[in-house]
């Protein structure tokens, strides 16, 4: 899952920003920080499904309410480039896998149920809540470090 992986497994990430150009422990770190909106040092349901949310509506860059491919491209860490170049066959498969309806897109309720998927498997200790433990660790799973 090369498109989404990294970014879509956490599914932290806001936007691009200068936390993607850091270390990838610092990164994690950095977007753990960002979601925890109470700042009780867990990720709720709510506190996770926000910042995916947000994620969503910033690389839907025409606001249909559907990412393409070249709108997926912007979830990598590095920000991803919205360039026209042909995807790679991961980026495909990767797009199949989430695109249930098989419209060429993700939508948002694809999204969100993706969204449930990885946080179910990034919640360790099954407590409903992700610990910051466990958001490293399941980065270091994804590829990320942390």
């Amino acid at each position: 899952m090369k498109i989404l992986a990294p970014i879509a497994a956490l599914g932290l990430v806001l936007a691009a920003s200068p936390a993607a150009a850091q270390s990838s422990p610092a990164m994690v770190e950095a977007l753990f920080t960002r979601a925890d909106l109470n700042n009780d040092a867990v990720l709720s349901p709510a506190e996770f499904d926000a910042a995916r949310e947000t994620l969503f509506a910033r690389a839907d860059a025409n606001d249909d309410g559907r990412l393409t491919l070249s709108e997926a491209r912007a979830l990598r860490p590095e920000g991803g480039s919205r360039d026209r170049r042909r995807p790679n066959r991961q980026a495909i498969q990767s797009m199949r896998g989430i695109d249930r309806n098989n419209d060429r897109a993700i939508d948002l309720g694809e999204f969100r149920a993706l969204g449930a998927r990885r946080f179910a498997a990034a919640d360790l200790d099954r407590d409903g809540y992700i610990a910051r433990s466990e958001i490293a660790a399941f980065g270091r799973s994804m590829g990320l470090g942390g």
